[in-house]
């Protein structure tokens, strides 16, 4: 193949894959819209989707009426093109899924992580038989799983599909997971940070759909994120973009599971908050948790506070402040579209997963 045939195959599958992502991030969506948002010519534009659904990726989706009161058929992913397995592991919960293209859940199992092993073998022994439970549940064709997404938490190297140094899961330090799960359910794997997923995840389908940029806040146990600008993933130069939990908010302050002092998740994560809370009521013996210190869960802490307990909100409005100032900090660096916040502190006071903010230019 010449030079120039291989730059014009590239350049074809180029097109292709833009095109199929604008679909995928508008849901649905017809020729014309196509072209104008994608630069390219209508007859290019009609090319495309004519193969797109030649190769069963894409499928008319409805027929809706245009401002000139003409009918406009409208494009969109077929979800049963093929379907994929989900696996998130988290310091409290993994869960393990399997979706289609469009993002239903069709199975879905979580694996409690307390009292597992913390040897890395057992829990990949674990992660294997999760998946291979949901997808038998699902009743999909192993021929049509497109392949299997781990999101773990940070700082991970998806190019090796390395888990590095996770501060609040040791065990799963420089653990090659995409190799080894590749291997033991015969599925391509992917492996990416547990909070540049999430992002994703709101940028497709949730509070960030119809963005060009988001940056995602996760305020969970520990605090991470995930940062999209430009409808791309930032991961950075050694994929460690968005470790927002590990910048330092106060020198002199806590130290972190990550080593350091002072960073905002070692005062404002769910870590954090537990650790002041069993400090202060310590000294409470008389407060309604203080029989339950040594198994107190961030939970009960969340609830207690709702309900008016004085020590319990002192200790979350402490940890909120600090999280308000280092998120003011971040809109001043980046100048992000969107924000949204979600995690278990945000879910413990919401019907709904996340708060979004709309970034606005004052001075």
């Amino acid at each position: 193949m010449t030079s120039r045939m291989s730059q014009g195959m590239q350049l074809k599958n180029g097109n292709r894959i833009s095109v199929l992502n604008f679909i995928r991030h508008n849901r649905s969506i017809s020729k014309a819209h196509l072209a104008q948002v994608s630069g390219l010519t209508f007859m290019a534009i009609q090319k495309i989707i004519e193969d797109l659904v030649t190769l069963g990726l894409v499928r008319e989706d409805n027929v809706r009426s245009g401002l000139s009161g003409r009918k406009s058929v409208h494009y969109t992913v077929d979800e049963n093109y093929g379907y994929s397995v989900g696996l998130h592991i988290n310091m409290f919960k993994t869960t393990t899924a399997v979706m289609d293209l469009h993002g239903t859940i069709l199975s879905f199992k979580e694996m409690d992580m307390q009292g597992l092993s913390d040897r890395a073998d057992d829990f990949i022994d674990g992660l294997a038989d999760g998946v291979h439970e949901v997808i038998t549940t699902s009743g999909i064709n192993h021929a049509k799983l497109l392949g299997l997404g781990i999101a773990a938490p940070g700082p991970v190297n998806p190019v090796d599909g390395m888990i590095l140094s996770p501060p609040n899961l040791p065990f799963l330090r420089y653990l090659p997971i995409g190799q080894i799960m590749q291997e033991r359910l015969s599925l391509p794997v992917g492996l990416c940070k547990d909070t540049n997923a999430m992002a994703m995840g709101e940028y497709w389908r949730g509070a960030g759909e119809g963005h060009e940029g988001l940056i995602y806040l996760d305020a969970d146990m520990g605090i991470g994120s995930g940062l999209i600008m430009m409808n791309k993933l930032q991961d950075g130069a050694n994929h460690v973009a968005g470790e927002f939990g590990h910048i330092t908010v106060d020198p002199n302050g806590p130290m972190c599971n990550c080593g350091n002092r002072g960073c905002l998740e070692a005062v404002s994560s769910g870590i954090a908050i537990l650790r002041d809370a069993k400090s202060m009521i310590l000294e409470k013996p008389k407060h309604p948790l203080y029989d339950k210190l040594d198994n107190l869960t961030i939970h009960e802490l969340l609830q207690i506070g709702t309900r008016g307990d004085t020590t319990a909100i002192s200790i979350l409005n402490r940890a909120a402040y600090k999280l308000g100032e280092a998120v003011a900090n971040l809109i001043n660096i980046l100048d992000p579209e969107v924000i949204i916040i979600g995690g278990i502190l945000v879910r413990a006071h919401l019907k709904t997963s996340t708060i979004e903010f709309i970034n606005q230019k004052h001075c």
